[in-house]
């Protein structure tokens, strides 16, 4: 699923980028580092052969949508546009069933608190700048306020998992 987090990163940075918007574009920059490195390093050292094609796979497959910018009948803008729609329900796709799954299980070995950390973080700034432009992006609102609960309920599963008295 990291690689749906790559692409949506991707899809929301090219967004920004096209329309001029440098700084909402730093949280996904933060972002799609995060989940580029965590990514690299499964594939780099944990990822048998079959594995690491299915990743590249699904990579290809994430950034397939990329190829509508090279039909030169649609608007870039309206493309891009739709792309982050299309990221935000990559994102939803990806953050929500983790999310279930740690409320359900209780299950926090494979979680990082830095990892939640950063990204909620993310999500604050970038909420904050969206908030502050002339004509915030919905797909950006959705997205700023989606990362900060899924990662806020991650966090505090953490949290609330590692103190909690081990039942005998």
């Amino acid at each position: 699923m990291m690689t749906f987090g790559l692409a949506q990163s991707l899809y929301f940075i090219t967004y920004n980028m096209y329309f001029e918007r440098y700084y909402i574009a730093l949280p996904f920059i933060v972002t799609g580092a995060l989940s580029g490195l965590i990514l690299y390093f499964f594939a780099r050292f944990n990822a048998a052969k079959r594995e690491r094609l299915q990743l590249v796979t699904m990579l290809g497959f994430s950034l397939l949508p990329f190829s509508l910018l090279l039909n030169s009948s649609l608007d870039t803008a309206t493309v891009l546009s739709a792309l982050t729609y299309v990221g935000l329900v990559m994102s939803s796709v990806r953050v929500m069933p983790q999310t279930y799954k740690t409320l359900r299980t209780g299950n926090v070995s494979n979680l990082s608190a830095r990892y939640f950390s950063l990204q909620f973080i993310a999500g604050i700034c970038g909420l904050f700048v969206e908030l502050s432009t002339t004509a915030p992006s919905t797909a950006h609102l959705l997205m700023f306020v989606m990362l900060l609960l899924t990662n806020a309920v991650q966090f505090g599963c953490m949290q609330y998992y590692k103190i909690r008295p081990v039942m005998a």
